[in-house]
């Protein structure tokens, strides 16, 4: 079904429904104790990510006219990865819609992140998901990931406990 999955650059005119997909899958991990980011703080941050988009960082992806999903592609590893080098690109913010999981989707679109980071000329994808979310480590562990140990990082919303994974490219 997602073989017309189209992924584009975000235009400033997306930040709304951007927000809007990072707030519901927010509420989602957080009904299921997942969570580590309160629903809310991504619509505080939207400046944040109104500047991520400026910048060609965000992806969205959509089927027909449905945005599915989307993911951020940054060039600095920040407070994730402080001590890395310039060999990598960084995924943020992998997200797919609810009603679309289980169809394909997230896989797609991170195969799109590692090509583009190969394209690039980046030796590594480097990601993080929330250490406490056992569902998805297993998921880019099983994706050919390679752990890289945990981290607190800190955020100007509060501490969060990552697991940090890369994948050669």
């Amino acid at each position: 079904m997602n073989s017309d999955l189209r992924v584009v650059a975000a235009n400033p005119e997306d930040l709304e429904t951007y927000v809007d997909l990072l707030e519901e899958v927010a509420e989602w991990l957080e009904s299921r104790g997942m969570g580590m980011v309160r629903p809310g703080t991504y619509r505080r941050f939207a400046d944040y990510y109104a500047s991520s988009i400026a910048a060609q960082e965000v992806y969205v992806a959509f089927i027909d006219n449905n945005l599915v999903g989307s993911f951020r592609l940054i060039e600095d590893g920040g407070t994730v990865w402080p001590d890395a080098g310039d060999d990598a690109l960084y995924l943020e913010n992998l997200v797919v819609r609810r009603t679309w999981s289980g169809q394909g989707i997230g896989r797609r679109l991170l195969l799109m992140a590692e090509h583009h980071a190969s394209h690039t000329g980046k030796s590594y994808l480097r990601l993080d998901c929330f250490a406490n979310n056992s569902v998805l480590r297993r998921y880019y562990e099983n994706a050919g990931y390679s752990s890289c140990g945990e981290i607190d990082a800190d955020y100007p919303f509060g501490k969060l406990r990552l697991h940090r994974y890369q994948k050669a490219v």
